[in-house]
């Protein structure tokens, strides 16, 4: 579309300080400072791909400054769940319960509940704590009742000090829980007076319906934040895009998949926290868009998002500049206009002073204003600029023509609920637009098909939920030219009737009555609307119900028919199917007792006792549950490999009918042997610890192990890893049993493992001694011993830095003192602790000096 409007850009998103002024007596949550029209809440049985969560209820905070005295009021508009708002999945079939709670814990049990209240994991949803602490106020529970369809309920006026008192506020909380059903509740919230807040922990909101508009909300970051977690769920790729807005920064945010939930850790500026940052959703083209999201500081604590930028919050400044040859180009609304004369100059770069004249009778000296036009028109808006001089050319003038258009008001009519491949007409006459401009009409019908016009026809393809969207545009060329309307059309698949399979009743003995069930269960409804099922059963007699009994007086051949209604009260809501019944006696199977017996010998079957009460001769199949099969009345088979099987033996009389068979079932109880294997040393020391590992031990059927353990030396065990010390040396056989407890000849297996359990050896060396300096003095440790009979070698350590090896050695000390001498034996079985070591004491004197001195 081309448009000549006045220019405006968007310069930036602010932080500022600013007083919130209220709109009124009340403002609607989520409300015209987010763009978001509804939230929503799934009944319990919600799909999760459309933005169901199994998170508990939606909770919704109310903030009231502590100098407030008065009542709130807290109103819903649209509780009901039904009509064109709502979305249905199938029948509606939901309610949905509003709590107003206040008091102790209304607004700390979540404030406290940190990671409780919105941890997330990637297997579930959030896991909320109890949402229902506090004083029960006020609740009321809505379904589809047509008397709350797009009207406002509200509840009694409730005092403020009914609140739970925290920090100079009081708090109540709206609890919104889905109970039944899986349709999905749009609703929003009217809260008086307008001096109160509204936030919210985890928002779950429906998408603005136009591609690339923005959606804001208004997270209050907690000072001395360094990061925190931003979560979102059900976003879709088509849904649109997020960012996290600081005073500072813009931080992009991941978006989540269908159904799924995505997160981002965030950074936080110092200078950004404890202030409120703009949550920025852009749309995409996805029509119908549920998502919710949260926020958590990096312990774990759940920041509130308010709806409103609050009275120091962050706010979108728009600016318009008026050009040398100004064109109007896109308004802050349809009938609201920003005028910028900034760009106007004196030569001397003298002050300058302006008058606005906005062809409406009102005018403005601001050099920059805003201004609302009350009525639609073109308008000659003309600026005149003077300086400060007195000369006759101290003034200057420019002008504009604005063009103010309100848009056309779109009303697409239609029914609600159709049949598959049916002629339907769209009609759009009742729309109106003032002025009365040329419209031009184009239908979406929401299949992928469109068409132009103020009355239409259609046919849908496939049965389903449609939303057909009319969009009337006027020929004004500006921006406000479009108007939409939004029509839900059910398009109905005529149900698939299914009595059954023609059935033959097996008479058993003369005096059994002939009693016959009949299920329509196979019955189907593409659409999922709920069936209803009426029987005629060929003799007189009818019954209701998907399954049913009856019972005929006699027998012979009879056709039932079944008739499944959806209740959709359309040309296409019911379906018929019939089935034959024919009386009979069938045989009876038997194909013997339950066996137990070990893998690799012969099973024989025998399905001698099975009998027919009509003396036909019987065919007997057996099917051996591994995938092979067998004939005749006895027979045997070999299975492959261990396991329980489910034989079924079927027999036949070779009347034809479907009642000609019967089969029999018996379970047979393979059992493979199981394989015990040890992992354990080969060599070890006396009292040393050794582990005996069994858990590779392995049976073939997958049945549970049972471990006992005998170690050779008279004690014994039991656990697939056990741990022993042996008191004695020697040679040892470590026995292990597994039994997979099955009780068969073939339930256990035996391994052995044999362990070499070293005795250390004893050092022994000579008593503490002493000698004179470069004494050579002999050190023997032949005393040494060894219980194993095995090779020492000796080591000494004379104390002095010398070493030497052998049972007997001499070693002359060059300087008196006293030396710690030690031995070192070691045997040669190689284990831990295959050494031991004893010392003496060398006291080493050196001779005395004598010298004579004569006087």
């Amino acid at each position: 579309m081309h448009k000549k409007f006045l220019c405006l850009t968007i310069t930036a998103i602010v932080f500022c300080s600013f007083v919130l002024v209220g709109q009124g007596l009340c403002y609607q949550v989520p409300g015209d400072q987010s763009n978001v029209k509804y939230l929503y809440v799934f009944g319990k049985d919600g799909q999760k791909t459309y933005g169901a969560m199994k998170t508990g209820p939606l909770v919704v905070f109310v903030k009231v400054p502590g100098t407030y005295k008065g009542n709130i009021q807290i109103g819903i508009n649209d509780p009901d769940i039904g009509g064109t708002i709502d979305e249905k999945d199938g029948q509606w079939d939901t309610t949905t319960k509003f709590s107003i709670l206040g008091g102790k814990k209304a607004y700390t049990s979540l404030q406290e509940a940190d990671e409780t209240y919105v941890l997330i994991d990637k297997q579930s949803d959030m896991n909320p704590v109890d949402s229902y602490q506090g004083d029960l106020l006020a609740e009321k529970t809505f379904g589809n009742d047509e008397q709350y369809d797009k009207k406002l309920y509200s509840f009694d006026p409730i005092d403020a000090s009914k609140g739970e008192e925290v920090d100079g506020y009081r708090y109540f909380k709206i609890v919104i829980e889905g109970l039944s059903g899986n349709d999905n509740n749009l609703f929003s919230l009217d809260i008086s007076p307008d001096t109160l807040e509204a936030f919210c922990f985890a928002p779950k909101i429906r998408l603005a319906e136009n591609r690339g508009a923005k959606m804001a909300f208004y997270p209050e970051i907690p000072s001395g934040s360094s990061k925190i977690f931003e979560y979102n769920y059900d976003l879709d790729p088509t849904g649109g895009s997020i960012d996290l807005i600081s005073a500072s920064r813009v931080f992009r945010i991941k978006g989540s998949a269908t159904g799924m939930w995505e997160s981002t850790e965030i950074k936080v500026p110092s200078q950004d926290a404890g202030k409120r940052w703009v949550y920025e959703i852009t749309k995409d083209r996805q029509k119908q868009g549920n998502m919710a999201f949260s926020l958590l500081t990096d312990r774990g604590r759940s920041i509130p998002i308010y709806f409103t930028p609050g009275a120091a919050g962050p706010k979108l400044i728009f600016t318009a500049k008026l050009k040398e040859t100004p064109m109007p180009n896109q308004p802050l609304s349809c009938n609201t206009f920003t005028f910028d004369g900034s760009k106007s100059y004196a030569a001397d770069n003298g002050k300058l002073t302006y008058f606005w004249d906005f062809g409406d009778g009102t005018t403005s000296t601001d050099m920059r204003t805003m201004h609302t036009y009350n009525d639609s028109g073109k308008y000659l808006v003309k600026l005149t600029v003077k300086d400060a001089s007195d000369a006759e050319c101290n003034t200057a003038n420019t002008q504009q023509m604005v063009k103010v258009n309100q848009p056309p008001c779109a009303i697409a009519d239609g029914p609600d609920v159709s049949c598959l491949n049916e002629e339907i007409t769209f009609d759009g006459s009742q729309t109106t637009d003032s002025p009365d401009d040329k419209l031009t009409y184009r239908w979406d019908f929401g299949d992928g098909q469109t068409a132009d016009g103020i009355k239409v026809k259609h046919k849908y393809e496939k049965g389903g939920n449609y939303q057909a969207t009319l969009t009337v545009m006027d020929d004004s060329g500006t921006i406000c030219d479009t108007g939409t309307d939004k029509l839900k059309v059910a398009i109905n698949t005529s149900p698939v009737a299914d009595a059954g399979k023609d059935a033959f009743l097996c008479k058993l003995n003369p005096s059994e009555p002939l009693e016959v069930t009949f299920d329509g269960s196979s019955s189907k409804d593409l659409d999922g609307d709920k069936l209803t099922y009426s029987w005629d059963f060929g003799d007189g007699q009818t019954a209701e119900g998907k399954v049913v009994e009856h019972t005929y007086e006699k027998g012979g051949e009879y056709t039932a028919k079944l008739t499944v209604a959806d209740n959709t009260n359309t040309k296409c809501d019911k379906s018929i199917s019939t089935k034959t019944v024919v009386l009979n006696r069938a045989p009876v199977a038997n194909a013997g007792s339950n066996m137990e017996i070990c893998t690799g010998e012969a099973v024989n079957f025998d399905g001698s006792k099975s009998m027919d009460a009509d003396g036909d001769q019987l065919s007997y199949n057996w099917d051996f549950g591994d995938g092979e099969k067998g004939e005749g009345k006895t027979t045997s088979h070999k299975y492959a490999k261990g396991g329980i099987y489910q034989v079924k033996l079927t027999v036949d009389d070779d009347t034809k009918t479907n009642c000609s068979s019967s089969f029999s079932k018996v379970t047979v109880s393979l059992n493979s042997t199981p394989k015990a294997v040890i992992a354990s040393k080969d060599t070890a020391s006396v009292g040393q610890t050794v582990n005996f590992d069994s858990s590779s031990s392995t049976d073939l059927d997958g049945d549970k192990l049972g471990y006992t353990w005998d170690f050779g030396d008279g004690t014994s065990g039991s656990g697939n890893l056990i741990k022993h010390s042996y008191s004695k040396g020697g040679l040892y056989k470590a026995t292990l049993v597994v039994d997979d407890n099955k009780k068969t000849e073939c339930s256990s297996a035996v391994e052995s493992h044999y362990i070499k359990v070293n005795t250390p050896p004893t050092a022994a060396t000579n008593p503490n001694l002493i000698a004179c300096v470069n004494d050579e003095i002999e050190f023997d440790g032949s005393k040494s011993t060894d219980m194993d009979g095995d090779n020492l070698t000796y080591r000494w350590n004379f104390g002095d830095g010398e070493i030497a090896e052998g049972v007997k050695v001499k070693h002359a000390y060059k300087k008196l003192g006293v030396y710690k001498v030690s031995l070192e034996v070691t045997d040669d079985s190689g284990v831990e602790g295959n050494s031991s070591t004893s010392s003496l004491v060398a006291t080493v004197h050196e001779q005395p000096v004598s010298k004579i001195e004569v006087m």
